[in-house]
């Protein structure tokens, strides 16, 4: 039984493997690593300006920690220092032509999800190029709306639980739940946003069903990379000595490359798997 077992997953990893490279899945993983660099400052300046319009009292510093807050420290903290830096200010431009430039660019990085998804899914997409585009920008808006409101939710969790722990003071042995609300909420957020990605930005029908396994896939592989490249930052690894200045950048756009492999190879397994059910159900009829 086993042997079997252990057969199939193999038959099935190499599937997705020459799937991934037949896709030209390595060249794409660049563009999504890049694109997603350049609209992630574009992206964070949307989310602070509609924070001040919806008079929320999220400060940018939150805001930065929240998005970044997956990364290995060594490549998160230069990145958020130089958005910072970009943040501060910038809360009334929602309100000029900036704002529709940083939309702009924003939305380059759903595009470039967009292009994966449906390399991976073998489901391209004809619609006119200003049609997606518009969708992009409506992606972008929605995703910031959402990025928000996990925000306060992120914020006002803490707070909810030291109020609780005045009514009910034997609630304090339990001070890991909040470290847990607070990851668990993140989680979820990054969850759906996977689920919708797969189901509404790639081309053709698909249920959350059928894009569970890959979403399954990235989140885990995202978990592992994680930690691996953050050991390997912090033991081995010394980019300033190869990059000089642009060191930290550097990493970051690997450290993006490696998730966008991960975000690609789970599209690539919902394909496979949809790919084998349709040929086991032919062979059955």
């Amino acid at each position: 039984m086993i042997p079997v077992v252990l057969k199939r997953a193999y038959a099935l990893t190499w599937d997705i493997l020459d799937r991934f490279s037949r896709h030209y899945g390595w060249a794409i993983a660049s563009h999504v690593a890049l694109s997603a660099l350049l609209a992630l400052f574009p992206f964070l300046i949307v989310v602070v300006s509609l924070a001040s319009l919806f008079g929320t009292n999220q400060n940018s510093q939150d805001l930065v920690n929240l998005a970044l807050g997956s990364w290995p420290a060594d490549v998160s903290a230069p990145i958020a220092r130089e958005i910072e830096r970009v943040l501060t200010g910038r809360r009334s431009d929602l309100l000029t032509l900036g704002i529709f430039v940083m939309l702009w660019i924003a939305s380059s990085g759903i595009e470039a999800l967009r292009v994966a998804l449906d390399n991976a899914y073998a489901s391209p997409d004809y619609r006119p190029w200003w049609r997606l585009r518009l969708q992009s920008i409506l992606y972008v808006v929605l995703g910031a709306i959402g990025f928000i409101m996990l925000a306060v939710a992120v914020v006002i969790w803490p707070a909810a639980w030291n109020l609780a722990i005045v009514e009910a003071p034997w609630l304090q042995r339990f001070g890991f739940v909040v470290d847990i609300g607070r990851y668990g909420l993140t989680g979820i957020f990054l969850f759906l946003s996977l689920i919708l990605f797969h189901i509404w930005l790639a081309h053709g029908k698909r249920g959350a069903r059928e894009v569970l396994p890959g979403v399954i896939l990235t989140i885990t592989l995202w978990l592992v990379t994680a930690a691996t490249f953050g050991a390997y930052l912090a033991n081995f690894a010394n980019y300033t000595a190869t990059y000089a200045g642009l060191g930290s950048v550097m990493a970051a756009i690997f450290f993006l490359y490696i998730n966008a492999v991960s975000f690609i190879l789970g599209a690539e397994f919902n394909a496979a798997l949809s790919a084998r059910g349709e040929a086991e159900s032919k062979q059955s009829s």
